[in-house]
């Protein structure tokens, strides 16, 4: 069905329904709580969220059609994060493969599932830019680069829409991830400059990609709270960037608008919200209370209901639900957990291993060598489910341990103690054990259920007494290999000193195969770090795209005074007890041979402003395997207009290249590579001088020189 005629059906439809009818298209009801089914009958509910499987979806969907007078079917709501029965690695962890054409197939296999379940409407993608592993929501996002966090939310929006017949909404609208000292819900404290270039970016990209839905955030930003921020909404979001769809409030996030202290009650705050752009309120229950009572008093007309309510139905039609909505369980069958999912969840779980640190050639593992495993999430199926797991269950998992036993018959498990809870630690059988093997693999991490949404950790370090346990282990005089299973980037500096290895699998779904894949060699490691590892909690927010200050660090150690050994120069931006630098940088991430690539070489010294800029690449796998680069290119703006970031990824592609194969790489740079948002709210580039970085993270490279002219 084409839009005209989409919009021609919608028309008619408003025209024929009454006010009630078409306020119950802005109504959302829990289906977790059974006081509020009824409300299909008694308000003509337009969506019903959090029941899914296909009997219970049909059954739903045929009682808001039976309800409705003009047989409107529900928009069926769920949050589908990593997947829906077969989990895939959080977005987190995918998001470090730098591989946008596998997340949009990851995405498009995700909405398959669970569209064939009854689900039709998934709060996904996340999209915030993160940059503090405080907040436990890093996990959904995309980490904390706005280039990488745009590719993905593009990739995420295209693969849910090749799915066919569910609708993605991009998540938190807007800086989210910006809380204050990483306190979920808490305000964004964020200029107007940096939301634009930073945390804005994702969601206008997402809104290209074709975007269904965008869903307000908890917090204030620029001072107004977002669900009432018709600013963000209407003049940007609708206005700049010409959204056309749903918007939709986060749970019950309009009737708290009362404790914002910008409404005095809930009927002012449903006012608030209802001018501000939104069409759906989550959970407050307030639009059914009070919207009716608004049109008759006058404060708000019946014309703006049926806009916000064309838009509603508007997506119902874009989807097929009035033409198909009917599920079975065979079909459902049929698709739940097929091998294709599961094959690519293995696929996702390899490419988003990152190996941080690799001394002495630990890895790859071989499989004629003794190892014992240590660690009580070695063999843990719920952890690598994540917070976000939706219908996921244990026994779909296939653990660390059981993975990697399937590759060898040399291995050796040891649970260590309840060191997650801050049990004693088992010494004497660790130590026996460690006498007859060659290498200590010790499995650490975080348990599922301090990460994700309202998982603040004012420390993240490893809970417990996993770092005891990790030095006992390294105490034995045996190689040591830690690998991370957690939701967040952690502080580990202490640990990463203790070991020959540090990989980070991250949660990684059901598939514990494809992480042994790259611990046994069968899988080249690709995986990059898309958000920086801190060496202390103190360091946060910590991202390499800072901006330059007047006085930035040189990278000298210096004495500062007779009793003061210190990290820095006198007077310059630094701690005197650590480095700035993060522990392990964004972008970087090891694999089993070695890369070399040059400066880049311009096409062009002397571009124009509104030209591409190209650059050829000089890159060369000098080590003994075949394996695949992430080429990263990054550009400065030397001279402008604000204070622009030290750095900022611009482009990224994969190369293969054969052991001992040298190629050049011709990359080129859109103009909109070099623009930003400046202090007048318009997007343009500066004249002036650029350096261009091609490098394997955000650390390292020799750059080149352009001028815009």
């Amino acid at each position: 069905m084409t839009e005209q005629e989409i919009n021609k059906k919608v028309d008619e439809l408003i025209e024929d329904m009454s006010l009630a009818e078409k306020i119950g298209q802005l109504l959302y009801i829990n289906g977790e709580r059974p006081h509020e089914l009824p409300f299909i009958e008694k308000y003509y509910a337009g969506t019903v969220a959090n029941l899914s499987g296909a009997q219970l979806s049909q059954s739903i969907q045929e009682r808001v059609k039976t309800a409705s007078p003009h047989n409107i079917p529900a928009l069926l709501m769920s949050d589908v994060i990593s997947g829906y029965r077969t989990i895939f690695p959080l977005p987190l962890a995918e998001a470090c493969s730098f591989d946008t054409e596998m997340i949009e197939e990851d995405s498009r296999m995700i909405g398959i599932e669970a569209r064939t379940s009854g689900v039709s409407w998934t709060c996904a993608p996340m999209v915030d830019i993160a940059r503090d592993p405080r907040w436990g929501r890093i996990s959904e996002g995309a980490g904390e680069d706005p280039y990488l966090g745009e590719a993905v939310a593009a990739a995420r929006v295209r693969g849910l829409r090749r799915s066919g017949g569910i609708a993605s909404c991009a998540k938190h609208y807007v800086a989210y991830g910006n809380a204050q000292g990483g306190r979920d819900y808490d305000s964004a404290l964020v200029n107007e400059n940096e939301l634009r270039n930073v945390y804005l970016r994702p969601f206008r990209a997402a809104v290209k990609a074709g975007v269904d839905s965008v869903m307000a955030s908890f917090n204030d930003t620029l001072g107004i709270p977002m669900h009432c921020n018709k600013y963000l909404i209407e003049d940007v979001l609708r206005g700049e960037f010409e959204f056309d769809g749903v918007m939709v409030s986060d749970y019950n996030a309009i009737a708290e608008l009362v404790n914002h202290g910008v409404a005095a009650d809930e009927d002012e705050a449903t006012y608030r919200a209802f001018k501000a752009g939104l069409d759906i309120d989550t959970g407050s229950l307030v639009y059914q209370e009070y919207l009716a009572k608004m049109v008759e008093d006058g404060r708000i007309s019946e014309n703006e209901i049926n806009k916000y309510a064309k838009r509603v139905l508007r997506l119902k039609f874009r989807l097929g639900l009035f033409e198909n909505s009917t599920y079975t369980k065979e079909e459902e069958e049929r698709v739940t957990l097929n091998p294709e999912f599961k094959a690519q969840a293995r696929k996702a779980a390899a490419k988003s291993t990152v190996i941080l640190k690799n001394e002495n050639s630990f890895l790859p593992l071989s499989k004629k060598e003794r190892l014992l495993v240590v660690g009580e999430l070695a063999d843990d199926t719920d952890a690598p489910l994540g917070w976000w797991r939706c219908k996921g269950r244990c026994e779909d998992v296939t653990s660390l341990l059981s993975a990697m036993k399937e590759k060898s018959g040399n291995i050796t498990y040891v649970k260590g103690g309840n060191t997650l809870d801050g049990g004693k630690i088992q010494r004497k059988a660790i130590a026996d054990k460690a006498k007859d093997c060659d290498k200590i693999i010790c499995v650490v991490g975080e348990p599922s259920y301090i990460s994700g949404e309202a998982h603040t950790r004012a420390s993240i370090s490893l809970p417990g007494k996993q770092t005891e346990l990790i030095r006992y282990a390294a105490s034995l005089g045996k190689p040591v290999c830690i690998i991370l299973i957690t939701g967040r980037t952690l502080a580990v500096a202490e640990e990463a000193e203790l070991c020959d290895a540090l990989v980070c699998p991250w949660q990684f779904g059901i598939a514990g195969e494809g992480v042994a894949d790259v611990l046994f060699g069968d899988v080249m490691p690709e995986g990059k770090l898309c958000a920086s590892f801190p060496y202390n909690v103190g360091q946060l927010p910590i991202y390499y795209g800072h901006v330059t200050t007047g006085r930035p660090y040189k990278g000298e150690v210096v004495e500062m005074s007779k009793k003061v050994s210190s990290y820095a120069t006198d007077f310059t931006c630094h701690y005197i007890d650590m480095p700035n630098d993060p522990l392990y940088p964004f972008g970087h991430g090891l694999t089993y041979t070695e890369f070399n690539i040059a400066s880049p070489k311009p096409v062009k010294e002397q571009i124009k402003l509104g030209e591409i800029a190209s650059f050829d690449v000089e890159v060369a796998n000098v080590g003994s395997r075949d394996g695949t680069l992430t080429l990263q290119m990054y550009i400065h703006d030397v001279a402008a207009e604000t204070s622009r970031p030290v750095k900022e990824l611009k482009h990224f592609e994969k190369v293969f290249l054969k052991a001992g194969e040298r190629k050049t790489v011709r990359v080129t740079l859109p103009a909109e590579a070099f623009e930003y948002y400046h202090f007048d709210n318009k997007l343009y580039a500066d004249k002036g001088e650029f350096l261009i970085w091609a490098a394997e993270d955000s650390a390292h490279g020799t750059p080149c020189k352009i001028t815009l002219i």
